[in-house]
C-alpha cells in the first residue's frame, strides 16, 4: 500500500481544492494507494484558518493591499518558510506519525518549504513533490530544490522557476490538472461553431469567491447584443441578491443568476463566450470545456500575467473595462463568428484532457522511501497544552478555586 499525503488549503480561493480533487479522483483508480488530504492552515490552528478565510474579502475589496503583501512575501519567502515550519511542527509530526506517508504532495506554496524544513530537521526520507497552482507568475516559495520534483503546469511556469534558480532536472512540465467532471463532459461534447444566426450564449463568472464587477459587463452584453447571459456569483451571496434585484426585473428570461455551482462545466459547455477574471483554475477549465474566454482582469501578483499567456496562445482575449465590451465582442462575432471560432480551435489544440491522470501516474511512479520511523520529538508549542488546561480550570467557579482543601 502506497500512502500519499496531499497538503492543500480550501480557504485561499477554490483553486487549490480543485487541483486536489482532480488528483484524488485519479488516485481512486489505484487500489493500492491510500490518500489523506491535509488542510495546511489547520496544522497551525484555528487562528490561521480564520486568517486564511480573509483571502476572499481581501482579494475582492483590497487588491492593492493584496499586491503589497504578495510583493513583500517574495522578498521574505525563506523567512516565512522558517516561521511556518515552526508553527506547523507539532501537528505535522503527529500526522506523519499516525499516517506514515510514502509521498507528500504539496499544492500550496506556503507549505512547500515549511514542510521540507521539518522533514530535514528529523532526516526523514519522505519524498515531497510540489505541484504549482500558478501558471506564469511563480512565487519563490514554490521553488525549493530539496523537493523530489516540482511540477510546472505550463512552459511559462517552468521558465519562471528556472529564473528563480531551480535546477532543470528538478522541474517537470505536467499540464494543469482539471477535475474529472470537466474532462469527461468535454470528451462527450462537440462544440457548435457560432455562425451569428442565433443568440449568443454568454457566461460570466469570477471564480469561487465571486469577485469582479459582473453587473456592468453583463449589462453591456444585454444592451448591445442579442444574447442570453448566465452569471455565476460563486460564494458571494450578497452579489447574487443584488443582481437578482436589479437585473431580473429589467431583462427577464435573458439573464440567469446563480450562486455557487457544482456543475459549472454544463454552463461552460453551453456557452459561446465566457467573461471571467484570469484565475488559473477558471481559465484552464474553460480551455478544457472549449469555451472562448474574454478576461476582465487578474489578481495582482500571482495572476498578473495570466491574460498575457491566454493572448499569446490565442486562447482568449482581454477586455480591460466594461466600455470595451461592445467593440470587443463585435470583433469576435463578425464574419460569422470567425475570430470566436478561431479561439475555440486554438483551445482544442492546446488543451490536455488527461493532465490530472498523467500527473497521478507520475506521482505513483515516485519510489517509496526506505523504511523510516518518526523519532521522539518535543512540541514546539507546549503552551497549547497549558492553555487548554487553563481554560478547563477557568470554567470552575472562582471562589471554588480559592476555597482551601479539606
Amino acid at each position: 500500500m502506497k500512502k500519499v499525503m496531499i497538503l492543500m488549503s480550501a480557504y485561499t480561493g477554490h483553486g487549490h481544492k480543485s487541483i486536489t480533487d482532480s488528483l484524488v479522483e485519479q488516485f481512486a483508480a489505484y487500489p493500492d494507494v491510500e490518500v489523506e488530504v491535509v488542510e495546511g492552515f489547520a496544522l497551525i490552528g484555528r487562528a490561521a484558518i480564520n486568517s486564511a478565510k480573509m483571502y476572499g474579502p481581501v482579494t475582492r475589496n483590497a487588491q492593492d493591499l493584496w499586491k503589497f503583501t504578495y510583493l513583500m512575501s517574495q522578498q521574505t519567502s525563506s523567512v516565512i518558510a522558517d516561521l511556518l515550519g515552526t508553527m506547523i511542527h507539532d501537528r505535522l509530526m503527529k500526522k506523519l506519525m499516525f499516517f506514515h506517508p510514502d509521498l507528500i504532495v504539496c499544492v500550496h506554496s506556503l507549505f512547500n518549504g515549511s514542510v521540507l524544513n521539518v522533514l530535514e530537521q528529523y532526516h526523514l526520507p519522505i519524498p515531497q513533490v510540489t505541484l504549482q497552482a500558478d501558471i506564469v507568475n511563480i512565487h519563490p516559495s514554490w521553488c525549493d530544490e530539496r523537493n523530489y520534483m516540482t511540477l510546472c503546469p505550463t512552459d511559462e511556469a517552468l521558465e519562471a522557476s528556472l529564473k528563480l534558480g531551480m535546477p532543470r532536472e528538478k522541474l517537470r512540465r505536467c499540464g494543469f490538472p482539471s477535475r474529472a467532471r470537466f474532462c469527461e463532459a468535454a470528451r462527450k461534447h462537440e462544440r457548435r461553431p457560432y455562425d451569428g444566426n442565433r443568440p449568443l450564449n454568454c457566461l460570466l463568472m469570477s471564480g469561487g469567491e465571486g469577485s469582479g464587477n459582473l453587473r456592468r459587463y453583463a449589462v453591456e452584453m444585454l444592451n448591445h447584443f442579442t444574447c442570453n447571459v448566465t452569471i455565476i456569483c460563486g460564494r458571494n451571496e450578497r452579489m447574487k441578491a443584488m443582481l437578482e434585484d436589479t437585473m431580473v426585473p429589467k431583462y427577464g428570461g435573458r439573464v440567469r443568476i446563480l450562486g455557487f455551482c457544482d456543475n459549472v462545466q454544463d454552463y461552460m459547455l453551453e456557452s459561446d463566450l465566457m467573461i471571467a477574471r484570469g484565475s488559473p483554475n477558471t481559465l484552464f477549465e474553460a480551455i478544457v470545456c472549449n469555451v472562448p474566454v474574454m478576461i476582465t482582469g487578474a489578481l495582482p501578483g500571482q495572476e498578473a500575467n495570466n491574460p498575457q499567456l491566454m493572448m499569446e496562445h490565442g486562447l482568449g482575449v482581454v477586455c480591460k473595462s466594461p466600455e470595451q465590451v461592445a467593440p470587443m465582442v463585435s470583433s469576435l462575432i463578425t464574419h460569422n463568428g470567425a475570430r470566436l471560432n478561431q479561439i475555440a480551435e486554438a483551445q482544442r489544440a492546446y488543451r490536455n484532457l488527461d493532465s490530472a491522470k498523467e500527473i497521478v501516474e507520475y506521482l505513483y511512479s515516485v519510489p517509496n522511501p526506505e523504511e523510516y520511523t518518526i523519532p521522539q520529538f518535543k512540541l514546539k508549542f507546549p503552551l497549547r497544552v497549558h492553555a487548554k488546561y487553563a481554560l478547563r480550570v477557568a470554567r470552575k467557579p472562582f471562589n471554588q478555586l480559592l476555597r482551601p482543601k479539606k
